[in-house]
């Protein structure tokens, strides 16, 4: 289909806050955008509802104030509140005559936590649902996969995981889910937004291997699996920003990954209109955006007529295949399941202790005659999401006062004197355009934990704690309560979830996608964080989360700076894996293990096996281990059962910078199984599986292996002396390179000694020889 240079422009420039442009006479109709992962962010929708009918009240304390009260509208006072209210209600009716409410999701933090693909996809599956009931068509931050760099950032909890293989299992199966229901999936924010300090043009310091084994492998994966739609985020990576970084949107994106769909920017984020779409940033967003730039940059050259028309082409086959009607009916029961599946499967079980001296029976799950006295920071009351575009207003949440009624003899809010069990709900709220200043609980709500927790220890009641939080806290809390509960943002379902938890129906099956450290400041990017104005360094590199955690343990085991490691989780049963074992394949093809998890305990429930792989010795440094392979199982009592699992070849590379490309170095590998945390294998231990690859890499010994490889090695060095010896060549000339310039190469030493072709030949042949020897 051909179209004007006007017509591409408009194709190309958002034209409502949340809608793309339309050519009607060209059958080409508008597609309506909308945040989010979490659910329909309706303050968006109605601000465009009213936006295109040219409404008067958006962004008024009028229109706030409706928002804040579409569930309750007896709260609004005036005929101008009431008058809007009525108006509103009108346009969803005519989109969704049900008027059922959009649902509320738990983030990406606590999708992470389920360590679950398939509790992710029905997820997306739900999302996906009730966007083609409202008539929304592109489904923003679906999924949001930006890496946990450092907990204080105010979107962490929209964010999967710290461990990029983690992200890439979960990740694609809400785009799946979503994109099932012909609603393009939205994955956000390419690439490295990891902080809302002065996020609209921060520029990011960021090494190429950083970028290749952390940052960049979620958003691969959610490419592989189909994504219809890709962000281009607000920040700069290496002095160019997304929206105008050829090498991030084209060369990377489109001609590696093979990506065919649209790349939109964030809200904002385009600061030069024609060189984002030269470099392949195909709609700029939010609009309605001028044409002037764009037609002034076709006149004198600056924009390439054939990168608009691209851009404007792939604007217009999104909305011929995602712009369709509203389907205007929402499924409840299903969308309700997904919800509760979701903060079921994530909750995680920090902590389960006695609660009185000399008995063995644990706090949880608590006895059904328990008299319950609920307390908090908003009354005992759950946050279930965050704040900015990942809210989500609703009048389907439930409540935990309600739920714990369903279960328990007597529960009530507030102290009082009959209850035996008292259950404190710590808010810590998250939001968008604002990082946390730290992860250090409020001292009044210091002194109220401590002082409740020390009034139930006196009157022999139980305790329970429940982090009903953004991220993770840090303090001295965890050890005043019997039982510690992290729900982080759950969603409407949450109530209903840690409910059935608490009272035994659910064993709870949670494993932390991120670590909770003792202090921030033993964090590796507490110094890196949120960087000097606007320029910040990650200069931690690739040793992000327990990357670093368990390398420093392992260089000095008192240097244990993860109160809750990656991986961790309780159950109300306990679990055993053991005889890990490769069933087929190899390193360089893929393997196919298999392990044997018993249930030692007496209940039935859901454990994760947890494989990482760990390179004793390697060119390039690295973490002491990475998670290379997971499978979530649900094992009854005193059963055993046996998973199956895959490990890549990828697992085993790591990014070389200087040749710019993944790496796979010869040599041994180990691999370890857990079904507790990453920071509980002992990598000393010889239990696990020794693996060997002996193909060629460019660190494989040879004419470019330094000499100071050589001389360093106990094998090497005394096979260098025995040859220079048989040749009469001077060994005060290897003392000597050693001495000044040791990273020179043993071919250019060589060479510089004057040695023949027949003894340089024999001697690389020599080093390729005792190759068996590297470990």
């Amino acid at each position: 289909m051909e179209l004007t240079t006007d017509e591409q422009i408009r194709m190309v420039n958002g034209q409502s806050f949340f809608g793309m442009g339309e050519l009607p006479h060209k059958g080409v109709p508008r597609i309506q955008m909308l945040d989010g992962g979490t659910g329909l962010n309706f303050e968006q929708l109605f601000g465009d509802i009213m936006e295109k009918a040219e409404r008067p009240e958006k962004g008024t304390a009028v229109f706030r104030k409706v928002l804040e009260n579409f569930y309750q509208p007896d709260l609004l006072d005036t005929k101008e509140e009431v008058g809007l209210y009525n108006w509103l209600c009108e346009q969803l009716r005519a989109i969704i005559p049900e008027m059922t409410a959009p649902g509320c999701y738990p983030p990406g933090m606590l999708l992470g936590a389920t360590w679950d693909p398939e509790t992710v996809y029905q997820v997306g599956l739900a999302l996906g649902h009730e966007a083609r009931a409202y008539g929304v068509h592109v489904l923003l931050g679906t999924p949001n996969i930006n890496l946990h760099r450092d907990l204080r950032a105010g979107r962490l909890f929209e964010g999967y995981s710290e461990d990029p293989y983690l992200i890439t299992k979960l990740a694609p199966e809400l785009v799946k889910g979503v994109q099932s229901q012909e609603v393009a999936a939205n994955v956000k924010h390419f690439a490295a937004n990891n902080q809302e300090t002065n996020r609209q043009g921060i520029n990011e310091i960021i090494s190429e291997r950083a970028l290749y084994e952390l940052y960049l492998p979620g958003f691969e994966a959610c490419v592989k699996a189909g994504c219809a739609t890709v962000m281009a985020a607000y920040n700069k990576i290496n002095g160019t920003a997304c929206t105008e970084n050829k090498w991030l949107l084209t060369e990377l994106l489109r001609d590696d990954w093979s990506f065919e769909g649209l790349v939109m920017s964030d809200w904002g984020a385009v600061y030069d209109p024609a060189a984002a779409v030269n470099a392949g940033c195909d709609v700029n967003m939010p609009g309605p955006v001028s044409p002037e730039p764009l037609g002034k940059a076709i006149s004198d050259g600056t924009l390439e007529p054939e990168k608009l028309a691209i851009s404007a082409e792939r604007a217009a086959a999104l909305a011929r295949k995602y712009a369709l009607p509203p389907t205007g009916h929402i499924d409840m029961e299903m969308t309700d399941h997904a919800a509760y599946k979701a903060a079921a499967e994530g909750i995680v079980m920090l902590k389960n202790s006695p609660c009185f001296a000399g008995s063995e029976k644990k706090c949880c799950p608590l006895p059904a005659s328990s008299k319950i006295a609920i307390m908090g920071s908003n009354g005992g009351k759950l946050l279930s999401c965050g704040e900015g575009s990942a809210c989500v207003r609703t009048n389907r949440a439930t409540d935990l006062c309600t739920e714990l009624r369903r279960h328990f003899a007597d529960v009530r809010l507030g102290l009082y004197d009959e209850a035996d069990t008292v259950i404190y709900v710590l808010n810590v709220a998250g939001q968008e355009g604002n990082d946390r200043k730290t992860l250090c609980i409020d001292n009044e709500e210091i002194q109220r934990i401590c002082e409740l927790s020390g009034y139930a220890d006196k009157h022999y009641m139980r305790s329970v704690l429940i982090l009903n939080t953004s991220g993770p806290v840090t303090g001295s809390v965890f050890d005043l309560w019997d039982a510690v509960f992290w729900v982080s943002l759950p969603g409407m379902q949450g109530a209903a979830a840690i409910a059935d938890i608490l009272c035994g129906n659910v064993s709870p099956s949670g494993r932390l996608p991120l670590s909770f450290p003792y202090s921030e400041d033993h964090m590796p990017t507490y110094l890196n964080f949120p960087g000097d104005g606007m320029t910040v360094n990650y200069g931690e590199g690739v040793f992000v989360g327990y990357r670093y955690y368990v390398t420093r343990r392992c260089r000095n085991t008192e240097a244990d700076y993860a109160r809750y490691c990656f991986g961790c989780g309780l159950s109300y049963s306990t679990f055993e894996v053991h005889d890990l074992r490769v069933e087929s394949g190899d390193i360089e093809n893929g393997l196919e293990l298999t392990a044997d998890v018993k249930n030692t305990g007496e209940v039935a429930g859901k454990t994760v096996v947890q494989v990482y792989v760990h390179d004793p010795v390697s060119t390039l440094t690295k973490p002491v281990c990475q998670l290379c392979a997971f499978q979530k199982v649900y094992i009854v009592p005193y059963q055993t059962v046996t998973v199956h699992l895959h490990v890549d070849r990828r697992s085993f590379e790591s990014w070389d910078p200087d040749l710019h490309a993944w790496t796979l170095e010869d040599g041994e590998y180990v691999l370890k199984a857990t079904v507790e945390d990453a920071n509980a294998i002992d990598w000393s231990d010889p239990f696990g599986i020794i693996l060997r690859y002996d193909g060629e890499s460019p660190y494989s010994w040879g004419e470019h292996t330094s000499v100071k490889e050589i001389y360093e090695d106990h094998e090497l060095k005394p096979a260098l002396y025995r040859f220079i010896q048989a040749h009469s060549l001077s060994w005060e000339t290897v003392l000597s390179t050693y001495q000044y310039t040791a990273m020179d190469s043993i071919g250019k030493l060589l060479n510089n000694m004057g040695c023949s072709d027949e003894a340089y030949d024999e001697f690389i042949g020599t080093l390729r020889q005792m190759r068996h020897l590297k470990r």
